[in-house]
């Protein structure tokens, strides 16, 4: 369960719908700018 965290972690935030916000994944919601998470391919 420890090792499938941060893979569980990542589908989570930057790939699963949450209807909440419009079905999309909660990294959607930062902006481009200043966001260094932008980096992630």
């Amino acid at each position: 369960r420890r090792a499938a965290l941060p893979q569980w972690n990542h589908f989570y935030n930057w790939h699963r719908q949450h209807h909440g916000i419009g079905c999309k994944p909660p990294i959607s919601r930062l902006s481009a700018t200043n966001n260094l998470l932008t980096l992630h391919t």
